[in-house]
Order: structure tokens, then C-alpha cells, then sequence
């Protein structure tokens, strides 16, 4: 059937704009990360925004498609392990994202608050909370596992979860030992968590 096989076409096409997103939120997060300027940081975290807008409209395309293709080879949604591990991860995501999306636009103020007196200043060395550092690893810990769940298909609902778990528990676990240790606050901008106070430059 021709409506299936763009559904396919689309639904592949979801994971392959999440990957490019991924890749550029990734670059322009350490690019901002070395920053010199502040103007140049709030370039750089512009840029991560706009790429990051790209998820929710992959996520849906995905979620879209993969309903409809599950509909023609009628399968009972709730009787399957990895479609509900599916539309859990979904969730999950969908809800990660605009926890990100929500800090994300508030660092931009900050930035944009310094940018506008002086954007030529030395840039403030930005220290996420610990849940900010990490969810970006999880999220694709996620998404690796409910693609890996969608092509192992198992049937069992704990399985299916079991493997999703697994999947965000790597790299979470990575990403706390990889974090560096805190440093002064007068040397940082906490974010999220002193975005209501005036940074100081390095």
C-alpha cells in the first residue's frame, strides 16, 4: 500500500531529523560552552534552540506514523511490550523537552540581559544543574531504546520498559560521573538555579 510506505518513509525520516537535531544541539552546546564573549555564547545558544524545536515536530511525526502503520496491520496497541515502551518514551520526551525548552529560554534572557550592556565581555562559565547536565543524555538514551524496542518487537510489556529503563540509566549514570566538580559561584552561572542574579565573568 502507497499510504504505508510513506508512512514508513516519514516515520524513518523522524529519527533521521531527531539524529541531525542531536548532532547540532550537541556542537552548538560546547561551542557555547567555549565561548569567549558573551554575544558569542548568545549565539551559540540561539543556535541550540532553533535546532532543538525540530524534536517535538519529529517526535510527533514519529508518533503519527507509527500510529497509523500500527492501525493497518492491526495490532491491539496495549497488547504489545513495545508499543507501549513507545508511546511511554514518547512521553517521557515530549515532557523532558519542555522542561529543557523552559530553562533553555531562560538562559537566553540572561544572556540577552548582559549582550545588551556589553556583549564583548568575557562570557560567565555556564554550570547547569545536575537534572539539566543530564537529561540530554537520558533523552537519547531513551530514544536508542524504544528504536531498539520498536526493531526487537518483544511482546512483554516489562521487557519492553525493562529495556527503556536500561536505556536511560547508561548514560545517566555516565553523565553524573563525567560531571566536573562545582566551582565558585562567583566564577559561574547556575542555570536554572541563579538565573535571577547578576553573573560575574571568569
Amino acid at each position: 500500500m502507497l499510504a504505508y510506505k510513506v508512512a514508513l518513509y516519514l516515520h524513518i525520516l523522524a529519527l533521521v531529523l531527531a539524529s541531525g537535531a542531536t548532532f547540532v544541539t550537541k556542537l552548538a552546546d560546547g561551542r557555547r560552552a567555549r565561548a569567549r564573549t558573551v554575544g558569542e555564547a548568545l549565539d551559540w545558544h540561539n543556535v541550540l534552540l532553533g535546532a532543538s524545536k525540530l524534536f517535538p515536530i519529529s517526535l510527533g511525526v514519529f508518533v503519527i506514523t507509527g500510529s497509523y502503520m500500527l492501525s493497518v496491520a492491526r495490532l491491539h496497541i496495549w497488547s504489545n511490550g513495545f508499543v507501549v515502551a513507545g508511546i511511554v518514551g514518547a512521553a517521557l520526551l515530549f515532557a523532558s523537552g519542555a522542561f529543557l525548552g523552559i530553562k533553555g529560554n531562560a538562559l537566553r534572557s540572561v544572556l540577552e540581559n548582559m549582550a545588551k550592556e556589553d556583549g564583548a565581555r568575557p562570557a560567565p562559565r555556564l554550570v547547569p544543574p545536575p537534572l539539566v547536565a543530564i537529561l540530554p543524555m537520558i533523552n537519547t538514551g531513551i530514544a536508542l531504546s524504544v528504536v531498539f524496542d520498536m526493531v526487537a518487537k518483544p511482546a512483554s510489556v516489562p521487557v519492553a520498559l525493562g529495556v527503556m529503563v536500561i536505556g536511560a540509566a547508561v548514560p545517566a549514570g555516565i553523565a553524573m560521573w563525567k560531571r566536573p566538580p562545582m566551582v565558585a559561584k562567583s566564577a559561574r552561572v547556575n542555570i536554572g538555579a541563579s538565573l535571577n542574579e547578576e553573573p560575574h565573568a571568569p
